[in-house]
């Protein structure tokens, strides 16, 4: 593929890839440094894309695996705390107090999860999309994301009881 050719197919992708990459990553600056990292990709092996069944299919590629790479890298993905939580008025202290440490406890237990699972359980609880949205997405069948959510709550639910237990 020649340096125009590539240059018309970036500017097509550039929208998909940035929207990917921020529903994986959340910071718009980093979703802006995933779609420069997912080009950078694709530029290296530009002489190889005509070769290649669906340009559009390796790009998401390219781009979710890089994104689960700096969400390991990352280990923790900070959840923001409820509403209820920030609405709490200054004399509930103790109760705000408590349900921080909570929303703690519950933010370190999903950043053990693995990357896919955590992100697959962000994606459905924080984004609120749909098992076929996720699923289209990823690139990966909706009875994959079911199961991953289904394994991810399991644990998390586990890790809870354990909580109480003690």
């Amino acid at each position: 593929m020649e340096k125009e050719a590539f240059c018309i197919l970036a500017r097509d992708l550039r929208a998909d890839i940035l929207a990917v990459s921020r529903r994986f990553l959340g910071s718009q600056a980093e979703a802006e440094d995933n779609v420069q990292d997912t080009l950078l990709r694709l530029w290296s092996i530009r002489h190889q894309l005509d070769a290649v069944r669906s340009v559009r299919a390796l790009t998401y590629a390219i781009c979710r695996n890089l994104c689960i790479s700096k969400l390991r890298k990352r280990k923790v993905v900070p959840l923001e705390l409820n509403e209820e939580i920030k609405l709490a008025s200054a004399h509930d202290s103790e109760w705000m107090l408590e349900e921080k440490e909570n929303a703690r406890w519950l933010e370190d237990r999903i950043g053990e999860l693995p990357a896919a699972q955590m992100q697959i359980l962000r994606m459905s609880q924080q984004d609120g999309l749909e098992n076929s949205e996720i699923a289209e997405l990823l690139g990966i069948s909706e009875t994959t994301v079911r199961t991953a959510l289904s394994k991810a709550r399991k644990k998390l639910l586990e890790k809870f009881m354990k909580r109480n237990e003690t």
